[in-house]
C-alpha cells in the first residue's frame, strides 16, 4: 500500500513519531512523509497526495490537522477517486480520535491498514460565509460549533506564542467563560425550529470537542445524523458546573440545555456570528449544515 503521512511539524510528539510510530510503519508499508510549513499547509499536501494516487492519507497530528486533511481531499473529490483516510492523534485534543477509538500505538494502525477495510464515514459540509460576505464551503468529521467555541478559537489565536499549547487553551477558556454572553440565534431543522440565546451550540459528527467536552456521547459515525446540542441562556456559573458533567460523558437534565438530531441544519442571526470546526475558525452565519452519509472511508475499529 502506499501511503502519504501528513506531519503537523509543530506537534509536541514528533519525536515519538519519527523515532517509534514512523519506523514501524516503514517496516509494512510504502511511506512518504509530508510535513507542514506554514498554516493551513496541510490542505495543499492533502489535495496533491490524492492528485498523486496514494492509496491511503494519514493525518498525523490532532483535530485541526484531520480537517485541513479532510478539506484538502474534498476540494478534488470531483475530479479523483479519493484514497482512504486514516488518522495517527499526535495532538492535545484528539477527540475525533477517540470518538472512533484510535490510539498512536503504531501496532494499532499498523493492524488496521494491513485488513485494508476501511469503514464508510460520514462528514459534515457547511456553507456559509466569509469575512467578505461571499459564499464558501467547507467540510468537517468530527464538530462544528458557534457561541463559546468560535470565542475560544478566536483568542487562542490572540494568544501570547511563547505559550504553551496547553496554557494558550486554559487561557483562551477562562477568558471566554468569563466574557462571552449568549448569542441570539435561530436553528431550523426538519423537526426543531428553536430561537433564543445560546451559549453553544454543536452540531456533532464525533463525540466530544474542545478537549473531551462530550456534547453528543451518543454519536455514531456513520449513522447519517448530526447530534446536537443546544446550550440556552444558561447562568455562567451553572453551565461551568455541567461541563463538569459532559467531562464525564454524563447528558444534563435541564429545559435549557437541548439535545437533537438531524441531517441537515440551518443556522441564521441577526448578528455576524462565527463558526469553528474542529478547533478551526471556518467562516459566519448564515449558515447551513448538511450530512453527507458514508462519504469517506476511514481507517477505524
Amino acid at each position: 500500500m502506499k501511503i502519504a503521512i501528513i506531519l503537523n511539524s509543530i506537534s509536541k510528539h514528533k519525536k515519538k513519531f519519527y523515532n517509534l510510530i514512523l519506523p514501524a510503519l516503514t517496516r509494512k508499508f510504502s511511506v512518504e512523509v509530508f510535513e507542514t510549513q506554514y498554516a493551513n499547509h496541510a490542505r495543499q499536501l492533502a489535495s496533491e497526495a490524492v492528485i498523486k494516487n496514494f492509496e491511503a492519507i494519514i493525518s498525523a497530528g490532532g483535530d485541526g490537522t484531520l480537517n485541513q486533511v479532510l478539506n484538502g481531499m474534498m476540494s478534488v473529490a470531483t475530479q479523483h477517486p479519493l484514497p482512504a483516510l486514516g488518522l495517527i492523534p499526535l495532538g492535545s485534543g484528539n477527540d475525533f480520535a477517540g470518538a472512533v477509538e484510535l490510539s498512536d500505538n503504531p501496532d494499532h494502525l499498523i493492524d488496521l491498514l494491513i485488513s485494508n477495510q476501511p469503514k464508510p464515514t460520514d462528514i459534515g459540509k457547511v456553507r456559509c460565509r466569509n469575512n467578505n460576505d461571499q459564499s464558501i464551503e467547507h467540510y468537517f468529521i468530527n464538530v462544528c460549533s458557534l457561541g463559546m467555541g468560535p470565542a475560544t478559537v478566536l483568542r487562542m489565536e490572540k494568544a501570547p506564542t511563547w505559550l504553551s499549547d496547553n496554557l494558550r487553551y486554559l487561557s483562551a477558556v477562562i477568558k471566554t467563560f468569563f466574557m462571552h454572553k449568549p448569542e441570539e440565534v435561530e436553528l431550523r431543522t426538519t423537526d426543531l425550529n428553536w430561537k433564543g440565546k445560546a451559549r453553544v451550540i454543536a452540531i456533532a459528527n464525533g463525540k466530544s470537542f474542545g478537549n473531551k467536552i462530550y456534547i453528543a456521547p451518543d454519536a455514531k459515525p456513520d449513522d447519517g445524523l448530526f447530534n446536537m446540542f443546544v446550550a440556552a441562556d444558561v447562568p455562567l456559573f451553572k453551565f461551568l458546573l455541567y461541563l463538569q458533567q459532559l467531562k464525564s460523558k454524563k447528558k444534563i437534565s435541564d429545559a435549557r440545555i437541548i439535545y437533537t438530531s438531524s441531517s441537515k441544519v440551518a443556522l441564521s442571526s441577526p448578528n455576524k456570528l462565527m463558526l469553528e470546526a474542529e478547533g478551526e475558525l471556518i467562516g459566519f452565519l448564515p449558515a447551513t449544515i448538511k450530512m453527507m452519509p458514508r462519504q469517506i472511508r476511514f481507517f477505524r475499529k
